[in-house]
């Protein structure tokens, strides 16, 4: 009898865990979305142009493409440079754009890009580069 109330208690024990998690799970997917709701995507237009107009374009524009690169359009972005292409969609960690101005290796003359401005860039392309 003590076996059977034992396996009882357990299998109570499971049951109301399970019931737990499972309302603490529905309590906060609302906020998950909501939150997720209110976010705006990076705009390349008024946020990252911006700062390749600041930073970037002086060497790499239709004046003076260093490498075949570039940055002052989306579409001269998108294209690439002599190499291939600088932003990989979806992926900032394998897009050379981020990694020469996180390195420090770019802009080679002034100012480094701040890091809040980096990551605009890598938001901007973790959420799909989009032409916005």
């Amino acid at each position: 009898m003590k076996l059977r109330s034992d396996v009882f208690a357990a299998l109570a024990l499971l049951a109301g865990i399970g019931l737990a998690a499972q309302a603490g799970a529905e309590v906060e997917r609302p906020l998950v979305e909501s939150a997720a709701a209110s976010h705006n995507a990076v705009s390349f237009a008024d946020e990252v142009m911006p700062i390749l107009e600041q930073h970037c374009v002086e060497c790499h524009s239709e004046e003076n493409a260093e490498l075949g690169l570039r940055l002052d359009s989306y579409e001269g972005v998108m294209a690439g440079s002599d190499y291939g292409t600088v932003v990989e969609v979806g992926d900032p960690d394998g897009s050379l754009l981020v990694d020469m101005i996180a390195s420090g290796d770019m802009p080679e003359d002034g100012d480094p890009v701040p890091a809040d401005e980096l990551e605009v860039i890598r938001t901007w392309i973790s959420e799909g580069a989009e032409n916005n």
